[in-house]
């Protein structure tokens, strides 16, 4: 993972010498149960899906195709699905072709990234403070893939044939997805097609269309927690939680 200088990483797997302040409960037992107790009141996930959403939009908002006077021509990326894109088109006369449209199709639990169950992940963070290094614990961070279906769209196929090319370098090999939440998340290309409609009706003007299936795989982060002298628990708030583990 990608840490600061004052920071260390380590995974436990069920062993630890923490203190349970008294209790009969296995230390990481009594670790769990702090921890789903205060975990409860947290909902990371809209946030992770939002901004990871964001991420790739700001991406793609980076693109520009030349026209015929040699200009650069900044495109718009717009959040929404085929058919609404396709709508806007044929109702909005003030809509600049080309644009592009993204929107996220499924996402689902990763089975062969997921992590075990009982599995902590402790960190050693220095505190300046507290001039003391603390311990710090979460649970393991869920692995998700994110389907999302971007489209280009376009009158000419000189401007779309130069927006393509430069999706497939934003994604060659992958993207990586930055967010508060990670830095590791990376996004692929699944598949391509043209999706153009070759047949219009009267008085339409046909509109070309190219379409990328791209996959996610990332991890929605769990809330991480200072181990206090007292064998309590409280919140560690920093910015920044999945990290890329060296």
């Amino acid at each position: 993972m990608s840490f600061r200088d004052n920071s260390e990483f380590s995974e436990s797997f069920a062993q630890g010498t923490i203190s349970a302040s008294g209790s009969l409960e296995h230390p990481i037992v009594w670790l769990r149960n702090k921890i789903a107790a205060r975990t409860n009141r947290y909902n990371i996930i809209p946030h992770f899906y939002r901004n990871a959403l964001q991420y790739i939009i700001s991406k793609l908002g980076t693109l520009g195709y030349m026209n015929n006077e040699g200009q650069i021509i900044d495109v718009k990326c717009i959040h929404a699905n085929p058919e609404r894109a396709i709508a806007k088109l044929k109702q909005e006369n003030n809509i600049i072709l080309p644009i592009i449209s993204i929107n996220q199709v499924s996402s689902d639990n990763a089975d062969d990234r997921r992590r075990p169950a009982f599995q902590l992940i402790n960190e050693t963070f220095w505190s300046e403070e507290k001039k003391r290094a603390v311990r710090v614990v979460s649970e393991a961070p869920r692995a998700v893939d994110i389907e999302y279906t971007i489209n280009v769209w376009s009158k000419y196929k000189a401007d779309l044939d130069q927006l393509v090319e430069q999706i497939r370098l934003l994604f060659n090999p992958q993207l990586i997805v930055k967010t508060e939440y990670t830095n590791v998340a990376q996004a692929f290309i699944d598949s391509e097609s043209d999706e153009s409609t070759l047949e219009t009706a009267d008085r339409e003007e046909r509109i070309l269309r190219r379409s990328f299936k791209v996959k996610l795989e990332g991890y929605i982060p769990n809330p991480r927690f200072i181990i206090t002298s007292t064998g309590e628990i409280e919140e560690f708030k920093m910015e920044a939680t999945i990290y890329e583990k060296k």
